[in-house]
């Protein structure tokens, strides 16, 4: 896998590919290699969502991720929802 991108950000950037939200089992796409890579959101930390509102995960979000090594393999550790306005670049 690549680092992250040059811009001076701390995550990978991705798609959420796929989100079911009862199981909380999801697939991140990587923006950069197309690798997929499976989390759980039981263990994931899920940054930048003020504490009280409520998780808005949705296929097809443009997200920052990191990763970690499991015993199941590469998996996300760390979600970051990438709004439509903090893509713009300004």
């Amino acid at each position: 896998m690549s680092e992250p991108e040059e811009s001076g950000e701390l995550f990978y950037r991705g798609t959420l590919l796929r989100f079911a939200r009862g199981t909380g089992r999801g697939v991140v796409r990587s923006a950069s290699s197309g690798r997929e890579v499976p989390f759980e959101l039981l263990h994931v930390v899920v940054l930048g969502s003020p504490i009280g509102e409520q998780l808005e995960l949705r296929e097809g979000m443009e997200v920052g991720y990191d990763v970690g090594w499991t015993s199941r393999g590469l998996r996300v550790t760390k979600i970051f929802p990438i709004r439509a306005e903090d893509s713009s670049g300004t």
